[in-house]
């Protein structure tokens, strides 16, 4: 017996020490794939201009973002803006600086991003003038307390609103362990959804994020946020179709393409789409995309673009390498590049999904059709939308895989440019727009609004590219001037570099 007892107790022993060490393993990746173990840049080591600032001689692009009134001076009181106007009489204790021949325009806001746990992309979006991003995951707890330093001035940050979720219906066992460590929480029941709902609000989070809901329990988080007095946002699930949608408490729409996929559905499925009938759908997709417009705009929807991840998509399908060299790679967080063994990473080798599509010539000529399809549909309703007034806010899908924090906006304003809307009209989507769902008290250069703004060398409605030429950016009242907005991304590339196990220095030469 006590032999016995013995080969148990060593038996138990070797179980528990076994699950300790898979716990530390996983535990360990996770802080890898999240993007944890890089090192965190302290933010109090660069110069910030703050309290009484009068900006002379800027021109301020006007509320409509229609135009630019020349020669005014702006006066900023702490974190608002006091009094804007020509040859303005500044009082005294005001820190004059003059921007002569500079455009003064709304700081921008990415309205959709992820983070991950990567707090140095806070600093990335500062760095690129956006002063408000919109969170379309929540990692436990997290981002809250980065909301809440933000509120309280903590550091450098962008103003944080925060969608709890995504939230995801899935049978299978690895979602469900996903789940436990990954923001993709699982729900496969309407009570079990409402619960989290309720639990979403309590715990301070802006809204709930649909995203792959079963059409019942896509209805019972809808039921309850609108109960709860809770935003429901995201995607147009697998599940649910355009008159869901309409009769849903959502009021945002986290990409034009969930629009294009309800199209898709209707049309008989992406088979029978992109091997067989391509230019009838796009044609099915012309002639229907205004009234879906109109239908969303009646119903007062917002639709965060990201029209930029799907040619970013496109290109690490077609020529991985070769992709990796066009962007801004050395200010990715690197835990997050180079993956772990429950996340695919951004490089050739790291399970990345763009590493198994077929390279023969085949496999090109089907990804080509199908991207080319897929991305002319997106721009078709994304012009729709525009021109039928539905509010269209930027959003980039920022920390999906090759769309890098705060650069990717500039890269989305420019797409939006190119396929068709005027320099006003995308300089209101990630301006007035935004703010106005979010609601904030910003977007616009007004007397009472908070100083969060962007001064730039060039005019951005002669080229939106100019959205790149900052001078200076003014967050929450708190002027950092570019010398130190260059030294903060010195100061990233640093920190990736001290944090890097893989070189990757042939994506940058």
């Amino acid at each position: 017996m006590k032999k016995i007892l013995k080969v148990i107790t060593i038996v138990v022993g070797l179980i528990m020490l076994a699950s300790s060490c898979s716990l530390l393993y996983i535990k360990r990746e996770v802080r890898q794939l999240s993007g944890e173990n890089t090192t965190v840049v302290d933010p109090t080591q660069f110069e910030i201009k703050q309290g009484k600032l009068a900006l002379t001689n800027v021109n301020v692009l006007s509320p409509n973002s229609d135009s630019l009134i020349l020669n005014q001076t702006v006066l900023i009181d702490e974190k608002t803006i006091v009094a804007i106007g020509e040859n303005l009489d500044i009082p005294k204790g005001y820190q004059v600086i003059n921007h002569e021949g500079k455009y003064l325009i709304p700081g921008l806001v990415d309205t959709h991003i992820h983070a991950y746990k990567s707090k140095n992309d806070l600093l990335l979006y500062i760095a690129n003038g956006i002063t408000q991003v919109a969170f379309m995951s929540s990692w436990k707890g997290t981002y809250l307390d980065w909301k809440k330093e933000a509120q309280e001035g903590i550091g450098l940050s962008p103003h944080i609103y925060i969608a709890a979720g995504p939230m995801s219906t899935a049978h299978d066992l690895r979602s469900k362990i996903r789940a436990w460590f990954a923001p993709i929480p699982v729900y496969n029941s309407p009570k079990k959804a409402r619960k989290a709902v309720r639990k979403f609000k309590e715990e301070g989070y802006d809204a709930v994020k649909a995203y792959t809901l079963e059409n019942e329990i896509y209805h019972a988080v809808s039921e309850e946020s609108k109960k709860q007095g809770i935003e429901m946002v995201g995607h147009l699930t697998p599940y649910a179709d355009f008159d869901d949608l309409y009769s849903s408490n959502q009021t945002q729409i986290a990409h034009v393409e969930e629009i294009t996929k309800a199209v898709e559905r209707q049309f008989g499925g992406r088979s029978k789409i992109y091997w067989d009938s391509t230019e009838y759908y796009l044609d099915y997709l012309k002639k229907n995309a205004d009234e879906i417009a109109r239908k969303i705009k009646e119903k007062d929807i917002v639709v965060s673009t990201t029209v930029i991840v799907y040619e970013c998509a496109r290109e690490q399908d077609l020529n991985l390498t070769e992709y990796l060299k066009t962007i801004d790679l050395e200010y990715m967080n690197p835990g997050i590049i180079e993956g772990s063994k429950f996340n695919p990473g951004w490089l050739p080798g790291t399970n990345n999904r763009y590493d198994f599509y077929p390279q023969d010539s085949v496999g090109i000529s089907k990804s080509n059709i199908y991207w080319n399809t897929y991305i002319k549909a997106v721009e078709i309703m994304t012009r729709a939308l525009a021109r039928n007034g539905v509010a269209l806010v930027a959003g980039t899908d920022a920390g999906n895989s090759g769309v890098v924090p705060g650069f990717s906006l500039h890269y989305e304003l420019e797409y939006l440019n190119r396929i068709g809307l005027s320099n006003s009209d995308v300089l209101r989507s990630a301006t007035s727009a935004p703010t106005k769902w979010l609601g904030t008290n910003s977007g616009t250069v007004e007397v009472g609004k908070v100083a969060d703004l962007l001064i730039l060398d060039k005019n951005p409605l002669e080229d939106i590219r100019n959205t790149r030429q900052i001078e200076a950016v003014i967050t929450n009242g708190r002027l950092i001037e570019k010398s130190q907005l260059n030294l903060i991304l010195s100061k990233i590339k640093e920190a990736n570099n001290e944090s890097r196990k893989t070189d990757i220095q042939q994506y940058l030469d």
